[in-house]
């Protein structure tokens, strides 16, 4: 057991993205060792299924819970929210204070997914029955104040027919008239290959919103509560008000914003179309060098 490094995951689904950069700074630190990752949930094991850094994926059961007890092994434990990254840090990104805690530092700080090639093709095929398709993720279970208002986003697809819409989330989250509704038909691996495959993506700080990076998709991404220095990517347009109020994410800490949440609702319609045209305009930039 000396010889193997312990990751316990921790925090949402995308903390576990972010801590993609991570393994393989730890590989490269620990050459002799296993680095051994201990997964809560499918769903966290499903971002770091493929990793090529990762020598083993391991649920973690009892008989990890009572190693851990006894300190026979003593895992890094990714869960950060208790820094309140969103006061404490202005020069660094999620991926860099994670690294902070399991001691390494990032020379590959971009995020890491590895999809097989049969879900690349799923997918492909999946967003081949729709025209010029973006991928929509309205919403945060981290913090409900994460939310732009829903006739925004009706306006918004209004406004771009040429478009269209995916909502990928959690059947529980409210649906948005005129999009494809995909709420709960998309596991996590999909959903991050249509994110990969989709001409662009637009929504709140979630995980989805840092799965862009990986994939270096142009996205727009809205920022309400949340620190653009700590959970913004430069593939995508933060698009961002910074009100003197915020960001407020860890001090609410799940609670109900008392303002009524100016920093989502101050967002246009308007900054968000012109953001997604940019976007969409600079990806079809680089295709004509590229090919």
């Amino acid at each position: 057991m000396n010889k193997s490094k312990y990751v316990l995951l921790g925090g949402g689904l995308g903390d576990i993205v972010l801590s993609t950069p991570i393994y393989q700074a730890l590989k490269l630190k620990y050459s002799t060792h296993k680095i051994c990752v201990l997964y809560k949930t499918d769903s966290q094991e499903q971002i770091l299924r493929n990793n090529p850094h990762i020598d083993a994926l391991v649920k973690f059961n009892i008989y990890y819970k009572v190693l851990s007890y006894f300190r026979f092994i003593k895992p890094y434990t990714i869960e950060y929210a208790y820094l309140r990254p969103s006061f404490a840090y202005t020069d660094k990104k999620a991926q860099e204070i994670i690294a902070e805690m399991v001691d390494v530092s990032l020379e590959h700080p971009k995020l890491q997914i590895f999809l097989s090639t049969q879900e690349d093709i799923e997918a492909q095929n999946m967003l081949a029955e729709y025209k010029n398709p973006i991928v929509i993720h309205v919403t945060s279970l981290t913090s409900k104040d994460q939310m732009w208002p829903v006739e925004y986003w009706v306006k918004l697809i209004k406004s771009l027919p040429q478009y269209t819409f995916l909502q990928i989330g959690l059947t529980s989250e409210q649906y948005i008239p005129g999009s494809i509704d995909l709420r709960g038909k998309t596991k996590v691996r999909l959903s991050m290959a249509l994110v990969k495959h989709a001409a662009s993506f637009i929504g709140v700080v979630s995980f989805l919103s840092h799965v862009t990076n990986a994939f270096n998709k142009p996205g727009v991404v809205l920022f309400g509560p949340s620190s653009t220095d700590v959970w913004g990517h430069i593939n995508n347009i933060n698009v961002v008000k910074n009100l003197p109020c915020s960001p407020c994410v860890d001090l609410l800490i799940g609670s109900v914003c008392p303002y009524g949440q100016p920093c989502m609702k101050l967002i246009s319609v308007e900054e968000v179309h012109s953001a997604l045209l940019s976007q969409i305009g600079n990806l079809n930039e680089e295709e004509k060098v590229g090919g």
